[in-house]
C-alpha cells in the first residue's frame, strides 16, 4: 500500500519530458510545469516556444520557478531515500518499487512501473535474477583468459626467481673462490719475500767475506750451494 502511494506521488511529480522527478521546475502560463533544462532543450529544437503538453505558445522566454512543486519534489526525494536506506531490498529510484526486471536495451534494473513507462517502450526485459546469472557467466568467461595469463605470469616469475637464486649462489661461490685464491697468493708472496730477504742477506755476507779474503775455495763452494738451494725454494714457491 505504501509502495503504491509512493509510486502515485512519483508520477505526479515527474516531468513529462524526461519522465523523472522534477529538477528546478518552472511553470508556464498554461499551468504545466517542466524541468528548467528539459524545457530549454525542448524549445531549442522548436521554431516557437510552445508547451510540450498542450502546445500552447508561451509568451515567457524565462518562465518562473514553481516553488511549491520544487518543495514537494525535495520532500518526496528525501522520504524516498530514507525509505530505501531503511529497507534491505534494492528499490527503484523513481518509483520506490522493488527492482524485478532488467532492461536489456538500457542495461539497467527496473521496476514493473518502469517497464510500462514511455521511456522503456518496446524494450526487451528479463527477470533480474536471470539477467544477473547471465552477467555472472559473462564475467567468468571474460575472467578465464585473464586467470590463465596470471597463472602463466606466476610460472614465469617462479622460473625467474629460481634463476636469480642460482646466479646469486654462483656469484657467492665465485667470490669465495676468489678470496681463497687471493689469500693463497698473499701467502706465497709473503713466503717469497722472506726467501728473497734471506738470499739478499746471504749475497751481501758473501760479498763482504770475499772483500775481506776470509773464505777459501771450499767456503765459496758451500756458499754457492746454499744460494742455489735458496733459488730452488723461491722457484718452488712460485710454481705451487
Amino acid at each position: 500500500m505504501a509502495n503504491n502511494k509512493m509510486s502515485s506521488r512519483s508520477e505526479d511529480l515527474s516531468c513529462s519530458v524526461c519522465h523523472d522527478i522534477f529538477k528546478d521546475p518552472v511553470v508556464l502560463l498554461c499551468s504545466h510545469s517542466f524541468c528548467k533544462d528539459c524545457l530549454q532543450r525542448w524549445w531549442g529544437e522548436k521554431l516557437i516556444h510552445e508547451c510540450p503538453v498542450c502546445k500552447k505558445t508561451s509568451l515567457l522566454n524565462d518562465p518562473p520557478c514553481n516553488l511549491v512543486l520544487k518543495n514537494l519534489c525535495e520532500t518526496f526525494l528525501l522520504e524516498r531515500d530514507q525509505r530505501a536506506s531503511a529497507g534491505s531490498e534494492s528499490l527503484c529510484s523513481l518509483h520506490s518499487e522493488k527492482l524485478r526486471l532488467f532492461c536489456l536495451d538500457h542495461q539497467q534494473p527496473v521496476c514493473l512501473i518502469c517497464k510500462d513507462s514511455k521511456i522503456h517502450n518496446n524494450h526487451r526485459f528479463r527477470p533480474i535474477d536471470e539477467a544477473a546469472q547471465d552477467h555472472r557467466e559473462e564475467i567468468q568467461k571474460s575472467l578465464k583468459p585473464l586467470q590463465e595469463k596470471l597463472k602463466l605470469f606466476e610460472q614465469v616469475k617462479g622460473n625467474c626467481d629460481q634463476t636469480a637464486e642460482h646466479i646469486k649462489a654462483r656469484i657467492t661461490a665465485l667470490r669465495e673462490e676468489e678470496e681463497l685464491k687471493s689469500q693463497m697468493m698473499k701467502e706465497k708472496i709473503e713466503a717469497l719475500s722472506r726467501e728473497i730477504a734471506a738470499l739478499s742477506h746471504t749475497i751481501r755476507a758473501t760479498e763482504d767475506d770475499q772483500l775481506e779474503g776470509e773464505f777459501g775455495l771450499a767456503g765459496l763452494s758451500q756458499t754457492r750451494q746454499d744460494n742455489c738451494g735458496l733459488c730452488r725454494q723461491c722457484y718452488d714457491i712460485l710454481t705451487v
